[in-house]
């Protein structure tokens, strides 16, 4: 059922025109901002868990009670999922060719910017999204969503800025190994699998670094795309190697599930 969710999540989400508009995380900022005034916890850990962990499990619980068929978790699924992608659309920005001010790249940026920063959307946007529910359900969809739609919207300068980024770093680590899986899969395991040996150790696992996925990313873009056309640009190789990514991780949610069976 998790893996038709997915499917038909993300062909709905492909359907909205200007999906932010029906993505609006207004009502959790507002929340965020009641919660923290009304509780005056000194503890920023215990606050930032409690922000998200209450409207995660109050709107599970009323879904999982309104709906608790087997259709209708799979309606619930679908309507989760396809809130929490996003908010906004990697690929309507590559094809109205915003992409590069969206993400806020400069002109003078080199490349290998410019695929980190798709890479990192499409980190935030599906796979952080998919991995998380695969794992659990629509609490793990909306536990990712609004964590890191809280890091989104405090300022650099808040106090509790680090807190929830290191929050939202370990929840991206364990999805960046599982993208870098897929991205050798999708283009050259042998040389893929050589540009993050480096990055396989201990210490790298311990300090939770994911600078492989990227340099992983900037390499399978620039020298593992086997479809060469003159008429694309960078954005547009990049996306279709992240969408090959994506094919992949839906392969083997499908092989999850036959095995299951």
């Amino acid at each position: 059922m998790k893996l038709l969710a997915l499917i038909l999540a993300y062909l709905v989400s492909h359907q909205l025109k200007q999906p932010q508009r029906f993505r609006s995380f207004t009502w959790f900022k507002k929340w965020s901002q009641w919660f923290e005034k009304q509780a005056q916890l000194s503890n920023k850990e215990l606050l930032l868990l409690l922000i998200i962990a209450i409207p995660v499990a109050l709107i599970s619980f009323i879904l999982m009670n309104i709906f608790d068929s087997s259709l209708g978790m799979l309606v619930v699924s679908i309507l989760v999922l396809s809130y929490c992608i996003g908010p906004e659309s990697l690929e309507e920005e590559v094809e109205s060719q915003k992409v590069r001010s969206k993400l806020t790249v400069k002109k003078e940026d080199s490349v290998a910017v410019l695929i980190k920063k798709m890479t990192q959307a499409s980190l935030k946007r599906w796979f952080g999204i998919f991995f998380w529910y695969l794992l659990l359900g629509i609490v793990g969809a909306l536990m990712y969503r609004l964590a890191e739609r809280l890091d989104a919207g405090l300022a650099e300068t808040d106090s509790k800025k680090p807190v929830i980024t290191k929050f939202l770093h370990i929840l991206n680590y364990p999805v960046s190994w599982f993208m870098v899986v897929s991205l050798a899969i999708a283009s050259d395991f042998e040389r893929i699998y050589k540009k993050c040996k480096p990055f396989m150790t201990l210490d790298n696992i311990k300090k939770m670094d994911d600078s492989f996925l990227y340099s992983a990313a900037d390499f399978a873009v620039e020298n593992c795309e086997v479809e060469e056309d003159d008429k694309k640009n960078i954005e547009q190789v990049t996306i279709s190697v992240l969408k090959r990514m994506l094919v992949v991780w839906l392969v083997f949610a499908a092989i999850l599930v036959i095995l299951a069976v």
